[in-house]
């Protein structure tokens, strides 16, 4: 499924030139490898949105959590996804919070206890799957790229950048500065969306650093046209340790429980994408739950 690209060059009566192999490509290769191995991640995380223009800053902090189920009932394997947060700090205040994401292949979900608002949108028919960076647009999961390489190919330029590129003295993003000291032993690569993917009007990059030796995600950055920026970090992450299936229950709460629910079922690429002109980016959904 996944090949390295070749650019064979052959002149007449002359034998073919030695095959060259597109680095980007083999890195992600090499993350495809890595991701086949892991059946489950778990790992601190910090989520920060700043938000240039109201030079608003909030964090949150909370778990990450990943699991790769074989032979279920929408395909033969897919991923699980979970994030649960719970402190919020605003500039020098911190609180407590609640406030549960989770992806279970089709169904994205909101869950926020003390509100007892419960939120499940159908983001992909039955017999697809979902793209990657359509994941990473919803909440602030941790997307296995190397898991999808044709297609995030097919939608961004992939570079090979320095550990430091783009965090130390960038004159557009000089609140990246603090990033530098978190990313030694790191890979780096940068995906800038092609025009016509349908990215391009999002985010102008996404950045992400890999651990150099376990190939381990621990940073990524994503950079809007605004000036708006969504930085994750990863912290403690740990592989193929057994998780409670509850961190991914996507169960409806019953009538009587005082839950507010709303559903959204998948009404078809057409009708998916004029809910995205519509529906508020996760921030602003975020500010609204912030105390």
């Amino acid at each position: 499924m996944f090949q390295a690209v070749f650019i064979l060059c052959a002149l007449v009566l002359q034998p073919a030139a030695t095959a060259q192999v597109d680095p980007a490509r083999a890195f992600m290769d090499s993350l495809a490898y890595s991701d086949s191995k892991i059946s489950s991640m778990t790992g601190d995380i910090q989520y920060t949105i700043i938000q240039a223009l109201e030079s608003d800053l909030q964090k949150r902090n909370g778990q990450l959590y990943l699991r790769t189920l074989r032979d279920d009932q929408y395909n033969a394997e897919h991923r699980d996804y979970a994030v649960r947060f719970d402190t919020l700090q605003l500039d020098d205040r911190e609180s407590d919070i609640r406030e549960h994401y989770i992806f279970d292949g089709r169904w994205f979900v909101e869950r926020l206890p003390d509100q007892k608002q419960f939120n499940k949108r159908e983001l992909v028919a039955a017999d697809e799957e979902l793209d990657p960076m359509e994941l990473m647009r919803e909440a602030p999961f941790w997307v296995s790229l190397g898991r999808n390489t044709d297609r995030v190919f097919e939608s961004y330029d992939i570079e090979l950048l320095d550990h430091q590129l783009g965090l130390a003295d960038n004159p557009d993003f000089p609140e990246l500065s603090f990033l530098v000291e978190t990313v030694e032993g790191t890979q780096q690569i940068m995906l800038t969306p092609k025009p016509g993917s349908g990215f391009e009007d999002d985010w102008e990059w996404v950045r992400i650093w890999f651990d150099a030796d376990s190939l381990l995600p621990q940073l990524y950055v994503k950079a809007d046209w605004t000036g708006d920026l969504q930085i994750v970090q990863l912290f403690d992450v740990q592989t193929n340790t057994e998780l409670n299936p509850s961190l991914f229950d996507t169960t409806t709460p019953p009538a009587e429980s005082g839950w507010r629910v709303q559903i959204s079922p998948w009404r078809g690429q057409a009708h998916a994408n004029a809910d995205q002109v519509d529906t508020q980016p996760l921030e602003e959904r975020l500010n609204e739950n912030t105390p």
